[in-house]
């Protein structure tokens, strides 16, 4: 019976994940500045690789209880490390790509007008 509910669990994890990643491929495609796109890019590529991560945890700690391997929790315990270490890379880069691009020229006061 446990197993039917964490394959449901895992399914939906990782249909989630597959929709966040589009919405990630999405925004990158779609957005006309770059500022935008990191930040798209960015919170929907993390939080697909967040369900991804969340997937493969449950399934580790799912087999460590049933079997008993340490394998599983030293898979869990690497698959955490390794999600710290992709956001704050992520979120390192985006904020060296956003300092450095050209800043967005404001309008006039003769065009903000006109709006």
């Amino acid at each position: 019976m446990i197993e039917w509910a964490v394959d449901v669990l895992l399914y939906i994890l990782l249909l989630a994940a597959i929709c966040f990643g589009w919405i990630s491929v999405i925004g990158l495609l779609l957005f006309p500045d770059i500022r935008s796109r990191a930040f798209t890019g960015m919170r929907a590529g993390i939080i697909a690789i967040m369900l991804v991560t969340a997937a493969g945890i449950c399934y580790g700690l799912f087999l460590w209880s049933t079997t008993g391997g340490m394998q599983y929790l030293m898979f869990v315990l690497a698959a955490i490390l390794l999600f710290v270490l992709v956001v704050i890379l992520n979120r390192i880069a985006a904020d060296t790509i956003c300092s450095n691009v050209v800043p967005v020229p404001q309008p006039s006061k003769e065009q903000k007008d006109d709006l």
